[in-house]
């Protein structure tokens, strides 16, 4: 049997250790029930004359006294698995789409641009050949969005990057 920590004023339930607050019924005046796994007590508000006092909980009790709270902390936790596959779902349908996938190579093409833009100023030590062969690469790059396949990973490993000249320090 489970540890169980009930407390319906903060709607909360604890099960071995996970908690979750969620709407529950509980008894009215009940301020907290505690199961340590074989035996508990349930505590008790005072009311007018009468002051608060525990209940005791014997190993017999648990299936009338402490499983409806399990099994509700249980149903509880099953929708918030739920939920959150769900929402795991539609994040993942969305990072996988065409159109975010296109940002994400839009995106790292231009930051592989811009690496290169110190390259192109008219001031930097090129050759005529090494300037050609950089404004190839960077062409090459502008045109990979409208490629065939495109967008293919987002930019990623399967991406056809074209080879960056190996005198490139980027």
């Amino acid at each position: 049997m489970p540890r169980v920590t009930v407390v319906p004023a903060d709607r909360l339930v604890i099960v071995d250790g996970l908690a979750l607050t969620f709407d529950f019924n509980a008894p009215e005046r009940m301020h907290a029930l505690q199961w340590d796994g074989k035996q508990g007590h349930i505590e008790w508000l005072g009311s007018g004359d009468e002051p608060p006092y525990n209940d005791p909980l014997a190993a017999d009790s648990y299936a009338g006294q402490v499983a409806p709270y399990v099994e509700l902390w249980e149903e509880e936790k099953a929708r918030l698995e739920q939920a959150a596959a769900e929402a795991e779902a539609v994040r993942l349908a969305e990072y996988n789409s065409e159109e975010a996938r296109f940002e994400r190579l839009r995106s790292e093409r231009d930051q592989r641009l811009a690496a290169t833009d110190y390259l192109l100023m008219p001031d930097y030590p090129l050759s005529d050949d090494q300037r050609t062969i950089l404004q190839v690469y960077r062409q090459a790059l502008r045109d990979l969005p409208s490629q065939e396949g495109a967008p293919w990973d987002g930019g990623a490993e399967d991406t056809p990057w074209p080879e960056i000249p190996n005198w490139v320090k980027a």
